[in-house]
């Protein structure tokens, strides 16, 4: 059980971990551990509850995994809000499915190229370099 009291909200989790895993397809070989991980959220008195399944073929702790699962949350969270406050991403409308795979990925690119060299304003150097493309040759890994 893990319990984190930050942003207005009491977050409390408990994770299970499965090794018998006889009842999984044999098509997944590689598939050692079924995770099951419980939240409860309180937050200004109203209570929710998600749970959420993992698979691994880790053997680490159930503290690990807790760990690990929360970084890639916290990757993930991060990027996606820099991609909807920085680039607006969430008021692009585009009308095709690839087109939208394919800007998501330049500005994924764009954001990590930033990254890169330690830019800490997003939405300022969005706006800069949208204004002066040339200036975008300028930074390190391209």
């Amino acid at each position: 059980t893990y319990d984190t009291n930050d942003h207005g909200r009491y977050e409390e989790r408990s994770i299970e971990i499965f090794d018998d895993l006889h009842m999984i397809a044999r098509d997944w070989t590689m598939v050692r551990r079924l995770i099951k991980v419980t939240a409860k959220v309180v937050k200004y008195a109203h209570v929710s509850y998600e749970t959420r399944y993992y698979i691994s073929k880790l053997t680490v702790t159930a503290k690990e995994f807790l760990s690990i699962i929360r970084s890639h949350w916290a990757i993930k969270n991060s990027l996606h809000y820099v991609k909807d406050v920085a680039f607006l991403e969430d008021l692009n409308r585009m009308r095709t499915a690839q087109i939208s795979v394919v800007t998501s990925l330049l500005r994924s690119l764009a954001i990590n190229l930033l990254n890169i060299n330690k830019v800490t304003n997003k939405t300022q150097a969005h706006k800069l370099f949208a204004w002066g493309a040339i200036d975008v040759l300028s930074l390190k890994g391209i």
